[in-house]
C-alpha cells in the first residue's frame, strides 16, 4: 500500500500505526530466530546469512548487522518519501528515479522517492522556506552546518535509541572504521542530525596551492629547479633580466605572480619555507598551527617576520608583482595567458592556461631556508573531503527507520556506492579481479554529452553515500587527464603537507561557541592580512614589528589561539 505522507488523514494514521506494529512484530520474530540460530551454531557452525555485500534486487530486503541482528524490511510494503535534492547543472535528466541506483534501491527496499529537485541558484531561499513551513522527509546535498545548527529541532536525532546503528548498520560500520568516527557527525549534545556524502578523503585535494615554474625559462637561463631560498632568488633574477619570453622586451617578465583573488594562489604560500602552512580559501589557518598537541601562533614569530622580509626583498628587486594584492582574478589570469609569468601557485596549470603554455610548467616540490625550521606545504595529508551534512532526515519524517534502511542499502557495498556515484557498473567505472575500482569512459559520450554530464546524469558524484579512503577509485590518465595530472603533482609535495597529528579535528560546534571565535577574529584577521600586505610592499623594521606585536595583544590574538586549544582538547 502506498501511503501519501504529505496528507495523512486520521484513517491513514491509524493504518500506518498498524503497519508499524506489524513490522515491529516481524522484527522481534527475526531477532528471536537469529538468537535461536546463534545458539544452534555456537559450537563451531557458521551463519550462512553473513556477509556485507549489497542484497540482490527482489530479495526479502534483510540488512545484516555485524552482531547478527537483522533489520527487516518487507519489500512488498511500498512507501513513499519526499526528498529535496540538489540539482546539479551538468545533469541531463531531472528525474532522479531514472538513475540505476535508485531503481535498485526501490526494488530491494520497497521505498519510492518523490524527488524535489532544487537548483544551486535557488537552494538557499527554497531550503529556508522549507525549514520554516513545509519540511520534506529529508534533504539531500542541500543543507549546511549553520542551517542545521539554527534549526536543530527540524532534523531527526539519529543517535536517539541507536536509530542509526540499528537501521543503518553498514553506515555505522563505515563511521566506526574511518578516522574521526562518529565524532564527525555528532553534535555537542550527543545528537546526530545528518549523514555524510562523498569521499572520506581525496588525494588530489592534498597540498592545495602547488608552485609551478616555467621549465623552458629555466633551461634558457641555465638553471635547475630551486631547492633553497637563495637558489630561488637567483632563478627569479634570471627570469627578470633574460627576456625569457623572447619578445625583445626585458621589462615585461613577471618572475613570481601570486594572487590574493584566487583561492590557492595566495601570498601565504610563500611562507611555506619558514615552516608556516598557508591555506586555500582564507588565511586564518596560516596564523596558527598544531605542534605536539598545542595550538601555537605564527603571526608573532621570527619566522613570520623573516617571511615578510623576504617577500619585501622580492618586491624591491622587481621579482614579485606589486599588483598581486589588488588585481582581480580576471587580470591575474590575463597575465598568465600572456606568457609573462615565470612561476606561480596553482591547482593545476592546465586550468589556467592553454595546453601548450601549461606544458612548460613543472612542480617545485620544496624550497628550504638554510638552517630554517623546514618546509611545510600549504594543505594537509589525507584531507577530509566528505560532506558531513549531505543527507539529513527531518523531524517531519513519519518512518525514520524505513528511510534509514533505504540509505543503508545505498551504503551496503562498494558496488552500490559507485553505482550511486557514477551510474551502472561497467560504464563510467568498473572493478578489477582484485576488487580495485577504476574509472573508465562509457561508450555513449558525445560532444554534447561529456563524461561529466554522464556522471551527474546517471550518478550522484559527490552527493552519494560516503566512500571510504580504501574504496577510492583509481583515476586513469586517458579517462580524466587533468585529475590524473593533478594527482601526479600532489605526489611531489604530499610528504611536506601537514600530517594528521598536526591537523585540527573535525567536529560540529555549538553556534554560541562559534560566535565567540567569530567576534574576535573578524577584526583580528582583517588586521593581520592588512599588515602582511603593508609589510611586503613597504618593508618592516623593529619599530613596526614591535607595534605589530602590541596590536596582536590588543586584538586578543592569545584568546583566539586559546579558543582553538580548547577546541583541540575537546572542551566543547
Amino acid at each position: 500500500m502506498l501511503i501519501d505522507k504529505s496528507n495523512i488523514s486520521a484513517e491513514a494514521e491509524l493504518l500506518q500505526t498498524k503497519i508499524r506494529r506489524k513490522r515491529m512484530k516481524k522484527k522481534l520474530i527475526a531477532l528471536l530466530m537469529a538468537a535461536v540460530l546463534t545458539a544452534m551454531t555456537g559450537c563451531g557452525g557458521q551463519n550462512a546469512a553473513s556477509g556485507d555485500g549489497a542484497q540482490a534486487p527482489g530479495n526479502t530486503g534483510t540488512a545484516q548487522t555485524e552482531n547478527g541482528a537483522q533489520a527487516q524490511t518487507d519489500s512488498k510494503e511500498k512507501t513513499t518519501f519526499k526528498i529535496a535534492v540538489l540539482l546539479h547543472p551538468l545533469t541531463k535528466d531531472e528525474d532522479f528515479n531514472n538513475k540505476e541506483v535508485f531503481k535498485q534501491a526501490e526494488e530491494a527496499t520497497g521505498v519510492h522517492i518523490e524527488w524535489l529537485p532544487i537548483s544551486a541558484a535557488d537552494a538557499e531561499d527554497k531550503v529556508n522556506i522549507m525549514l520554516a513551513s513545509d519540511l520534506p522527509d529529508a534533504f539531500f546535498g542541500l543543507v549546511g552546518e549553520g542551517q542545521i545548527a539554527n534549526n536543530m529541532d527540524s532534523f531527526a536525532n539519529l543517535a536517539e535509541n541507536d536509530l542509526l546503528k540499528t537501521y543503518a548498520p553498514h553506515v555505522a560500520a563505515d563511521y566506526e572504521t574511518i578516522n574521526g568516527g562518529f565524532d564527525l557527525v555528532t553534535w555537542p549534545d550527543g545528537s546526530i542530525r545528518s549523514l555524510m556524502t562523498g569521499r572520506q578523503t581525496s588525494y588530489e585535494n592534498d597540498g592545495e596551492g602547488i608552485m609551478f615554474i616555467n621549465k623552458a625559462w629555466l633551461e634558457k637561463a641555465g638553471k635547475e629547479i630551486p631547492k633553497t631560498t637563495e637558489e630561488f632568488l637567483d632563478v627569479l633574477r634570471a627570469f627578470r633580466d633574460g627576456d625569457m619570453n623572447g619578445n625583445g622586451d626585458t621589462t615585461d617578465e613577471i618572475p613570481l605572480e601570486p594572487s590574493q583573488s584566487d583561492w590557492c594562489s595566495k601570498i601565504m604560500n610563500l611562507a611555506n619555507p619558514w615552516g608556516i602552512s598557508g591555506t586555500d580559501s582564507s588565511d586564518e589557518a596560516a596564523f596558527k598551527m598544531v605542534k605536539d598537541g598545542k595550538v601555537v601562533g605564527t603571526a608573532d614569530t621570527e619566522e613570520f617576520r623573516s617571511f615578510l622580509g623576504f617577500a619585501h626583498q622580492l618586491v624591491e628587486e622587481g621579482l614579485l608583482d606589486m599588483e598581486s594584492f589588488s588585481q582581480t582574478s580576471e587580470q591575474y589570469h590575463a597575465k598568465l595567458s600572456e606568457g609573462v609569468v615565470g612561476c606561480y601557485w596553482a591547482w593545476n596549470p592546465y586550468g589556467d592556461q592553454s595546453e601548450t603554455a601549461a606544458a612548460d610548467y613543472v612542480v617545485v616540490p620544496a624550497i628550504q631556508v638554510p638552517d630554517g625550521p623546514g618546509y611545510v606545504k600549504t594543505g594537509s595529508q589525507d584531507k577530509f573531503a566528505a560532506n558531513r551534512t549531505g543527507f539529513a532526515i527531518t523531524s517531519a519524517c513519519k518512518d525514520i527507520p524505513r528511510l534509514l534502511e533505504w540509505w543503508d542499502y545505498l551504503s551496503s557495498s562498494t558496488d552500490m556506492k559507485y553505482t550511486s556515484r557514477f551510474g551502472p557498473k561497467g560504464e563510467a567505472w568498473d572493478m578489477d579481479e582484485n576488487g580495485t575500482v577504476f574509472e573508465k569512459l562509457p561508450e555513449s559520450l558525445t560532444d554534447d554529452f561529456t563524461i561529466e554530464n554522464y556522471k551527474y546524469t546517471y550518478g550522484m558524484v559527490d552527493y552519494g553515500p560516503l566512500i571510504r579512503k580504501d574504496e577510492n577509485a583509481e583515476v586513469l590518465e586517458d579517462v580524466a587527464w587533468t585529475s590524473w595530472y593533478r594527482i601526479e603533482c600532489v605526489k611531489e609535495v604530499h610528504d611536506y603537507c601537514l600530517p594528521a597529528e598536526n591537523q585540527m579535528p573535525i567536529r560540529f560546534v555549538d553556534p554560541a561557541k562559534t560566535n565567540e571565535r567569530t567576534f574576535i577574529e573578524t577584526e583580528l584577521l582583517a588586521y593581520i592580512r592588512n599588515y602582511i600586505a603593508t609589510s611586503i610592499l613597504e618593508g618592516i623594521d623593529d619599530s613596526s614589528w614591535n607595534a605589530h606585536l602590541e596590536q596582536l595583544k590588543a586584538l586578543q590574538y592569545d584568546s583566539w589561539l586559546q579558543w582553538y586549544q580548547d577546541y583541540l582538547d575537546g572542551k566543547f
